[in-house]
């Protein structure tokens, strides 16, 4: 297919709509834990689990294996507490595990890069027990692996869009959107997919609130960034030419990619040439702006990117240097090192993401060794500080991580 427009999205009442019916509704939750009374579906509910403590976060974690691991979060010493596992898909299909959530904290998206099953779908999510209860999966015909989640805008009960895009190992330079049904959250994929991309993606991010969306590949000239336009209203996308789209990544093997929560400053980690960019977004043409000093130095080899929720702290995990990095940032967009940073994650650790809680008191990050390490972040610093008990076993090799919004308390 070619780089086309798709999709439109619920409007940005509608998700809340149909949230607000399932919590209100002992009948249309009985899939959920919790709730209580009989139901004649034939899916067999999770396990009973009891209510999770007042403050509790909820923390999802991928493995290799396409097995979702699901953690509360101690809102005052960010301890770990295992919740029920839950695969993604059949075991044909199991793989590296992606993950991405709503903001409404309804809904959790997956994918399971393997062949030979459903291998996109998502989860409900129950907030008073953390446990996730499965939509129909859909296939898609390449390994999936990185997504991203866009709700609000459109009409009725569906519209765009939740973006996928392969694993790199199909080398294949397509966007894939799914529509998303305002009041179960299951996915559809959206008229005229893939989308043609400029090249193998490594890593997507959208523009909170906003109409851009960037992925990151390996272009003729170095690491590039394809910049993509989106409707917030009806999820179109559009096409920038150059010299909007490709915008140059600032060096070579371009890996994360993330946006400041105010929609300013995009931050893109090179991982070949061990090197942090950020630009400053045009917010009207979607144009890509190095900030004086960037590029700026990371550890070795970089790969994985998260940013704190109030945009002061960037957080970087050094895969050849087994080590998380931090900066803060500034409103210029330019970094400084944390000092005491970076931290060593031990011998092979490889970082392969990190999740900041939202209330920006931990950050977590997925290492080689089947777990999970975590850090409590001074708020006026960033300085970093071991967890007690991390890293915290999760028993399979750990790949995305998400947190999901949870207002019940």
């Amino acid at each position: 297919m070619g780089r086309a427009a798709i999709g439109a999205e619920p409007k940005k009442g509608d998700v809340m709509k149909w949230v607000t019916s399932l919590l209100g509704s002992c009948f249309l939750l009985a899939v959920l834990a919790g709730c209580g009374g009989g139901s004649s579906t034939s899916t067999t509910p999770p396990p009973p689990h009891p209510p999770l403590p007042a403050g509790t976060e909820l923390l999802y974690v991928g493995d290799n294996v396409g097995v979702i691991h699901g953690f509360g979060v101690d809102p005052g010493s960010g301890k770990l507490t295992p919740l029920p596992t839950v695969a993604v898909t059949n075991q044909a299909a199991a793989a590296d595990v992606g993950l991405a959530a709503d903001s409404g904290g309804m809904v959790l998206y997956a994918t399971s890069a393997g062949l030979g099953g459903p291998n996109v779908t998502s989860f409900l999510v129950d907030l008073k027990t953390g446990n996730l209860t499965a939509n129909a999966g859909q296939t898609l015909p390449v390994p999936p692996r990185k997504l991203a989640a866009a709700v609000g805008g459109g009409t009725s009960g569906s519209g765009c869009c939740v973006y996928v895009i392969p694993d790199p190992s199909a080398n294949t330079a397509e966007l894939f959107a799914f529509s998303i049904n305002s009041f179960t959250g299951a996915l559809t994929l959206a008229p005229n997919q893939p989308s043609t991309l400029l090249g193998v993606p490594h890593d997507i991010a959208i523009v909170p609130n906003g109409g851009w969306m960037g992925l990151t590949f390996d272009g003729s000239s170095g690491g590039e960034i394809d910049i993509v336009g989106r409707d917030p209203s009806t999820g179109a996308l559009t096409f920038p030419p150059p010299p909007t789209s490709p915008a140059s990544s600032g060096g070579d093997s371009p890996q994360g990619i993330r946006v400041t929560p105010d929609g300013n400053f995009v931050i893109v980690v090179n991982q070949g040439t061990s090197k942090v960019s950020v630009f400053s977004l045009d917010a009207s043409t979607g144009a890509l702006a190095a900030v004086p000093g960037s590029p700026f130095a990371s550890g070795s080899a970089p790969g994985p990117v998260a940013i704190d929720p109030s945009g002061k702290f960037v957080f970087v995990g050094d895969t050849g240097g087994n080590s998380l990095s931090a900066y803060t940032i500034d409103s210029a967009g330019s970094l400084t090192p944390v000092p005491g940073t970076p931290i060593p994650l031990g011998d092979n650790a490889q970082p392969s993401s990190i999740a900041v809680d939202l209330q920006g008191k931990f950050v977590y990050v997925s290492i080689a060794p089947q777990e999970v390490a975590g850090f409590a972040v001074d708020p006026s610093t960033g300085a970093l500080t071991p967890i007690s008990g991390s890293p915290f076993s999760v028993g399979a090799v750990t790949r995305d991580m998400v947190f999901v919004p949870r207002s019940i308390q």
